[in-house]
């Protein structure tokens, strides 16, 4: 009896410790990025916009909310500053112009916009079949348990859309956090050089991207930091340095009202955010870090 009792502990324990397969924790977890992309579709946040360019630095503070089916960009300052006259009120014919287009779409239109959106992130679901994992361990990232992972190109891949054929490019790690399985951190570095968009570029070898999610409710995450750092020639020709900051904030979910802003007449359609809070950006992009080194 003791030694059949051994043997069963011995079998819970190994389990214990057995080790997850690493494919499928990305798999489940470009599903919950997937999910929540979509739950995204409802909510407004801050995007402050940090770019180093020839030694110097340009902040500029925007606000993104949904607008009939997909999100809509709104600039608010530029270097801890208000808008002009002539920029706010550019911002304001932006936004009426785009209200009214979606206000005048016929379904297919609609059906069109929001397909075309969702195209730019669907090469997230090939990530599974892109890479050979390993499983590295385990960190804490934020003061959560997190499992690490690290993605190399696998050589058999055939992309099945466009932006999918970048992936063959670039290597990196990801923080799968054990609770949500969402990712809690990325990085990646391009290995060789790929090229992409309508205006030709080339992104070179070493470029970084790093990218910090945060649990916004529950197991609902989203961006907190972005960093692109690296080396690029535009057109063939011009060489350029890519060093940029991203940081998001004031994630807050909209009501239908909100999001469906373009069913309004345009006579009354209103800046998204008012003055009062406008400014209260601006205070808080002027007191924002100029450059941020906690991506790694």
């Amino acid at each position: 009896m003791n030694c059949r009792l051994a043997v069963v502990a011995a079998t819970f324990v190994s389990l214990a410790y057995a080790q997850p397969d690493p494919k499928a924790l990305v798999k489940q977890s470009v599903e919950n990025y997937e999910r929540d992309w979509r739950e995204a579709l409802t909510w407004s946040y801050t995007q402050t916009d940090i770019t180093r360019s020839d030694d110097r630095d340009m902040t500029e503070v925007s606000e993104f909310a949904p607008l009939h089916g997909t999100p809509f960009e709104r600039l608010i300052s530029k270097n801890g500053q208000p808008l002009s006259p002539d920029e706010q009120r550019k911002e304001d014919r932006k936004y009426r112009k785009a209200a009214e287009e979606r206000l005048k779409e016929s379904p297919s239109e609609r059906e069109a916009r929001l397909a075309k959106y969702e195209k730019e992130r669907m090469f997230v679901r090939e990530i599974p079949e892109a890479y050979d994992f390993t499983l590295l361990g385990e960190e804490t990232v934020d003061g959560r348990p997190a499992w690490v992972i690290s993605l190399q190109p696998h050589p058999g891949f055939i992309p099945q859309t466009a932006h999918a054929a970048l992936l063959k490019h670039i290597e990196g790690k990801l923080w799968i956090d054990k609770e949500n399985l969402q990712w809690a951190k990325a990085a990646a570095n391009v290995r060789d050089t790929m090229s992409f968009g309508v205006i030709l570029a080339r992104i070179g070898p070493g470029t970084h991207f790093a990218v910090e999610q945060t649990r916004i409710s529950d197991s609902f995450w989203m961006p907190k930091k972005i960093r692109i750092s690296g080396e690029a020639k535009v057109l063939l020709v011009h060489d350029k340095s890519i060093d940029e900051n991203l940081a998001y904030s004031g994630y807050r979910r909209e009501s239908p009202a909100v999001s469906d802003a373009t069913k309004r007449p345009s006579s009354t359609l209103q800046p998204i955010y008012p003055k009062t809070q406008q400014d209260a950006l601006v205070r808080g992009a002027a007191h924002q870090p100029v450059r941020s080194s906690s991506l790694q």
